[in-house]
């Protein structure tokens, strides 16, 4: 079982291109205006890189966000920081999140030692209007866990 969940990966390409297309118009017109008007507006220069370095940000990092599902582990990650992994082996179950609990909180593992790890929808932008005037839907999430859980477990009492 192969499964990632990553919903805004398609809205930061977009922003994304629109970045790219805006940084080149910016380019293109700033060179026009210093060679005919006045060379003074070569200064204006970085307002084109600043828009390639967003349009960067919105490719490299709405990419990342995602959650993973594989026969082995599963690995949740955000926008920024470093990606987080469980294997399949050290899972004792998926426990899924009591109502009124925080938001975010798309489900916790219990992990074999006793340990419980909260697994955070990192992959779904905090910016995102429909995620800000409601609270985001971790359905699709949490049942990936489990399916994939139930795979791991079908496979290991196969062998």
């Amino acid at each position: 079982m192969n499964r990632v969940i990553r919903r805004e990966g398609n809205i930061s390409k977009l922003i994304g291109w629109m970045l790219v297309v805006m940084a080149i118009l910016a380019f293109i017109t700033v060179i026009i205006l210093a060679i005919f008007a006045e060379p003074f507006f070569l200064i204006f220069l970085f307002a084109p890189v600043i828009a390639l370095i967003g349009a960067w940000v919105n490719f490299h990092l709405g990419a990342r966000a995602r959650l993973e599902i594989t026969p082995e582990e599963f690995i949740w990650c955000g926008f920024t920081g470093r990606p987080h992994r469980i294997a399949w082996r050290d899972l004792d179950r998926i426990l899924l999140p009591a109502p009124g609990s925080r938001y975010r909180l798309a489900a916790a593992a219990r992990l074999r030692d006793g340990r419980i790890v909260e697994i955070d929808s990192l992959w779904l932008s905090p910016t995102n209007p429909a995620n800000l005037l409601s609270p985001p839907d971790h359905t699709e999430a949490q049942r990936a866990l489990i399916d994939g859980h139930k795979a791991y477990l079908a496979r290991a009492f196969r062998h």
